[in-house]
C-alpha cells in the first residue's frame, strides 16, 4: 500500500530546503493521526510540500515505513529519496497530488486507487519498475515460510534466517507435477540467470516484499555474493550485484561487496571430476575467499540469485563471521531450488 503526507510548511518551518536538517539517520520522524492502525512497516510513503510558495509545491521525500508508534501516533519513514530544491514528481502529479490532499486539517491520505493503472507485462514494465502495480506480478507465487526449510550445507552454519523468494525448478526435478506459475517463474529466472537484467527488479521486489512480511526491514548494508573473477574478466553481467543494487534502492540501505574471490572456483566443473565432494568445493572455495566488513556492519543481507544446496552461501556467512563475530547475518535468494530436503509443504508446488 502506499500513503500520501502533507506537510504545510507554514506550520512550523518544515521546508524543502531543512529536509537534511530534520532527518536523522536517513529517517524522518512524521505524525501519523489518520490510518495509524492499518499501517505497516514496509509501505510506501510520498511525502507532499504545499506553501509558503518560496518552492514549487510537490513531492520531495519518498520513503518507506520502519516504525510505527501507535500510542504517539507517530510513523518513522527511512527515506529512499529526497530533494530540496525541486520536486521528485513532474508538475502534472504534483497537481495531481496536491488535489487529493486538499482536504484541510488533515495529513495523511491513502493513495487513490483509481490512480493506479496495471501495465502490460512484459520487459518493458520489468525495466521500469512497474511490477508493483503488475496483475500478473501480484498473482506469482512467494515461497511461504512453513513450506519451505534450509538445504542440508546451510543448516550448521551461524547464520539469523534464510528468505527466499521463488520456488525454481531445477534441471532434473523429483516433481514433475509442477504448478503452471511456478514454471513461468523458473522462465523468467533462467532468462534472468542468462543475462536479461530487465528481471532484476521483480525478483529483488519479490524479495523485498518476502522481507517486509517478516518484519526484517533494517540492515546496515546490502551484501552480493562475489562474481568469479574469470566471469568478471569475460564481461559477464553480475546478476548479484544488480539484484543487490535494486534491493538495496528498495530498502533504503547501501550495497557495498565486502566479499570478493581471489582464483575462479567453479562448481560445475569440479562436479566433473573423479571423487568431488561438496567439502571439496567449499574448501577450495573458501580458500580463494576475503571478506572486508566494516566495524559498524552490525546487520548485513546477504544476496544471492538463488540457492540450492548452500554451500557458496555457507562459506560466504563464515568469512563475514570469522572477521566480525558479532555482525548478523540474514541470507536472501530470488529463487529456492526444489530439492527434496529443501521443501516442507509441496502444495503450493505441484499443478
Amino acid at each position: 500500500m502506499r500513503f500520501l503526507y502533507k506537510i504545510h510548511s507554514g506550520y512550523d518551518g518544515f521546508r524543502p530546503a531543512v529536509i537534511p536538517a530534520r532527518m536523522t539517520d536517513g529517517r524522518l520522524l512524521l505524525g501519523w493521526r489518520h490510518y495509524i492502525d492499518m499501517v505497516e512497516k514496509g509501505w510506501e510513503c510520498w511525502v507532499f510540500f504545499r506553501g509558503p510558495h518560496s518552492f514549487d509545491e510537490g513531492v520531495y521525500v519518498k520513503g518507506i515505513v520502519d516504525a510505527v508508534d501507535i500510542d504517539r501516533r507517530q510513523v518513522g519513514l527511512r527515506v529512499r529519496d529526497f530533494s530540496t530544491d525541486a520536486p521528485l514528481t513532474s508538475a502534472e502529479t504534483s497537481a495531481r497530488i496536491a488535489e487529493a490532499v486538499d482536504r484541510r486539517y488533515r495529513q495523511v491520505f491513502v493513495w487513490p486507487e483509481d490512480w493506479t493503472v496495471a501495465p502490460e507485462c512484459g520487459l518493458a514494465a520489468c525495466a521500469n519498475r512497474q511490477c508493483r502495480d503488475c496483475r500478473t506480478w501480484d498473482r506469482l507465487p512467494f515461497i511461504q515460510r512453513e513450506h519451505a526449510r534450509a538445504p542440508s550445507r546451510l543448516r550448521s552454519s551461524d547464520y539469523e534466517c534464510l528468505v527466499p523468494g521463488h520456488w525454481i525448478v531445477p534441471r532434473r526435478c523429483y516433481e514433475t507435477r509442477i504448478a503452471a506459475p511456478v514454471r513461468e517463474l523458473t522462465t523468467r529466472f533462467t532468462a534472468f540467470k542468462l543475462g536479461e537484467m530487465a528481471y532484476a527488479y521483480p525478483f529483488a521486489l519479490a524479495i523485498y516484499e518476502q522481507l517486509r512480511r517478516r518484519d526484517l526491514l533494517n540492515f546496515d548494508y546490502v551484501v552480493p555474493i562475489p562474481l568469479s573473477p574469470d566471469k568478471a574478466r569475460r564481461g559477464e553481467v553480475h546478476r548479484t550485484r544488480k539484484l543487490a543494487a535494486e534491493l538495496g534502492s528498495l530498502l533504503a540501505v547501501p550495497v557495498r561487496e565486502m566479499l570478493r574471490l581471489t582464483e575462479p572456483v567453479a562448481k560445475r566443473r569440479m562436479q566433473q571430476l573423479p571423487g568431488y565432494t561438496a567439502y571439496r568445493f567449499e574448501r577450495k572455495y573458501r580458500e580463494a575467499l576475503r571478506a572486508s566488513v566494516p566495524d559498524n556492519a552490525r546487520t548485513v543481507l546477504l544476496v544471492d540469485d538463488v540457492i540450492t544446496r548452500g554451500s557458496t552461501v555457507a562459506q560466504a556467512i563464515a568469512a563475514i563471521r570469522e572477521q566480525r563475530p558479532d555482525t548478523d547475518v540474514v541470507v536472501a535468494t530470488a529463487g529456492q531450488m526444489i530439492l527434496k530436503e529443501s521443501v516442507a509443504d509441496d502444495s503450493a508446488i505441484k499443478a
